[in-house]
């Protein structure tokens, strides 16, 4: 993946801990992440079948950065499928990530522990 200016890193790690928050906070059982056609990313909380926006939308300007966070950190460089491990409320939650294509574009969707779909 592209190196990320540390800034960047930053509010990427900020955005993801506020995304994570919300879904764990909502018991989401999986969220998913993907380009959105007027730009930036679209965030949606799935429950059951159904995926709902939460009004979350990464802007176009933090969208490289989290991208390449969630690549990076899930360790997907060889398999579409990987681990992240994301200190929430002093827990350290192993979130399954699963990259997928949309549109030609990189979506990835996580799944929380205990909340498989």
């Amino acid at each position: 993946m592209i190196e990320i200016v540390k800034d960047l890193q930053t509010l990427a790690i900020v955005k993801m801990q506020e995304i994570i928050e919300k879904a764990v906070d909502a018991n989401a059982n999986a969220v998913t992440i993907e380009f959105a056609k007027e730009g930036g990313l679209e965030v949606l909380f799935v429950f059951g079948n159904t995926s709902i926006g939460d009004n979350l939308f990464v802007d176009w300007t933090l969208e490289e950065a989290v991208m390449t966070l969630i690549h990076d950190r899930a360790g997907l460089e060889e398999n579409p499928r990987g681990v992240m491990h994301w200190e929430f409320h002093g827990q350290n939650l192993e979130i399954q990530v699963e990259e997928y294509d949309s549109f030609g574009e990189t979506g990835y969707t996580f799944i929380f522990p205990n909340r498989r779909q």
